[in-house]
């Protein structure tokens, strides 16, 4: 009996590191295959949409076939999403390095507003492509969703920052995973984490409107 529950465990595990081994194959391949700049993004948006599916238990896809339908359908949304976060994010930090440049109560004040951009910016990363996959949405929608999910749920926020930094210093510490799990595994820990986030709100949703 324990032998077969060994067996079992060992297969599963396997089955789990082949999955991550080639979807973080697939991942590297089409980023490349779009020049990296207009790849990377339909890239991790169709990695991310595996991720959902594994996070909701679904089983019955094909992982290859699957995955190059979503870069495939995803690729203008998707890049278009990559610029928007581009020229928020380079108008951030740069407004931060330019004030922080003076002295004075004004660009202390102005320092600590681009802070404060800089800050809620990275929130929004944190949660973009989970709501991206999750829900149906145009590009300010999704940005927008991101934000307030974040704020709404702060507890949820502080442990996906926990698990991203660990998961940063464990290939830090031991690089050779990187080419079997890459950046695979954080975007399955990350699209679970956000999709119970998801779920209990629309779980306080519907309990709100049957009230």
């Amino acid at each position: 009996m324990q032998a077969g529950r060994l067996l079992t465990g060992v297969l599963a595990l396997c089955n789990w590191v082949t999955h991550f081994a080639l979807l973080n194959l697939l991942w590297i391949g089409c980023t490349l295959l779009g020049g990296i700049i207009f790849g990377i993004a339909p890239s991790t948006a169709a990695l991310f949409s595996i991720s959902r599916k594994a996070a909701r238990g679904e089983s019955d896809y094909r992982l290859a076939k699957t995955f190059f339908q979503t870069f495939r359908k995803e690729f203008f949304r998707a890049n278009g999403l990559a610029l928007t976060l581009t020229v928020i994010g380079v108008v951030c930090f740069y407004d931060l390095h330019f004030f922080r440049q003076f002295e004075g109560g004004f660009y202390d004040f102005m320092s600590t507003v681009a802070l404060v951009c800089c800050l809620t910016f990275l929130i929004v990363l944190m949660y973009i492509f989970p709501v991206f996959v999750h829900y149906d949405l145009n590009v300010f929608q999704t940005i927008k969703q991101a934000l307030f999910i974040g704020f709404l749920k702060p507890s949820n926020l502080i442990l996906m920052v926990i698990t991203s930094l660990s998961t940063y210093y464990f290939f830090i510490s031991f690089p050779g995973f990187i080419p079997i799990f890459g950046f695979t595994i954080f975007a399955h820990l990350n699209m679970w984490m956000a999709l119970k986030c998801f779920e209990n709100i629309e779980e306080v949703k519907v309990t709100a409107e049957a009230a």
